[in-house]
């Protein structure tokens, strides 16, 4: 490997490291702000369509793309998908915990294969099936034993349930991420930011900028918007562009693993045993599809022939 190489190893995993740390802070932003889900998903568009809006004109992308209705009809609908996986993901974190719901929201990739399967009629293999089992397993585990917080148990299985709602939906924005594919994806993501705006304009709070302190609110606000979406973008999708597939895949898992020390050193929750091992068994179903999806891009002959074994 060339010394050029090298370096651009390393850029793209300490990218990658940045973008997935940012990403594990999410609920820890959103729990600490106070603020209504609603409001806090217009700022964050308000602010990420400003920095990603400020790339695209600094990289002259705006006008050297050709624009289809494939593009606006995909952008729209992942862009409504991505927004409302948001919303779920966010309602989640205050009724389960911000470690519980992001384990639960990586299922994401059983979510991606179920849709793919009835939209694209691709076959379901049997690894995929028995990961999906452990997945299934796991949470079940996680939903059998409430963690130790004063809200009802009913609260909690509902922010398990709109956990799950937010994988699904962000499986839907993956799938029409498909259709767009030729186009930047910080082109996509500044115009899923403008639906954002346009869409949750009506709940949008001024007043928080009106405090002469800066407030936790304030503070929330413009981090989700700047640093969660605008700065996640540039260090995801540069690391995506370094580094291989599969060091991406692996290197993703550090986003569940931080929201659970979150949840352990900020908010002292503590996980019972068995969803402990609810945890284990999620994230390793996850981890189990991706890899073995990556197994079957780069050797798909013989893959094949495993699973006819």
């Amino acid at each position: 490997m060339s010394l050029h190489n090298t370096a651009e190893q390393r850029r793209g995993l300490a990218e990658m490291i940045l973008a997935m740390v940012i990403c594990g802070t999410i609920g820890l932003t959103v729990t600490l702000s106070g603020l209504p889900e609603t409001q806090l998903i217009f700022f964050r568009c308000f602010f990420g369509a400003l920095i990603l809006g400020l790339l695209c004109l600094a990289k002259g992308i705006f006008t050297r793309v050709h624009y289809t209705r494939t593009f606006w009809a995909a952008s729209l609908i992942g862009g409504a998908a991505l927004l409302a996986n948001w919303y779920f993901l966010f309602s989640a974190y205050g009724k389960t915990s911000i470690g519980i719901a992001t384990t639960v929201y990586n299922t994401q990739p059983f979510m991606m294969v179920l849709i793919c399967t009835f939209l694209f009629k691709e076959k379901i293999t049997k690894s995929i099936i028995f990961w999906l089992l452990v997945s299934f397993i796991g949470l079940y585990l996680i939903s059998s034993t409430q963690i130790h917080t004063d809200k009802p148990y009913s609260a909690y299985i509902t922010g398990i349930i709109e956990a799950l709602a937010a994988a699904a939906l962000y499986a839907v924005a993956s799938v029409a991420a498909k259709y767009l594919k030729n186009y930047p994806p910080v082109l996509i993501a500044f115009f899923q930011m403008l639906l954002g705006i346009v869409l949750f304009l009506p709940f949008a709070d001024f007043n928080i900028f009106t405090h002469s302190v800066i407030s936790a609110p304030i503070l929330a606000a413009v981090t989700l918007g700047i640093v969660h979406t605008g700065l996640m973008y540039i260090f995801l999708y540069g690391a995506i562009q370094k580094l291989e597939a599969y060091k991406v895949a692996s290197l993703s898992f550090l986003y569940p693993v931080l929201a659970l020390l979150i949840d352990r050193y900020f908010f002292n929750v503590h996980l019972e045993s068995v969803q402990l091992l609810g945890v284990l068994l999620i994230l390793s179903g996850a981890a189990g599809v991706n890899l073995k999806a990556l197994f079957h891009k780069f050797f798909p002959t013989h893959s094949m022939s495993q699973e006819h074994k």
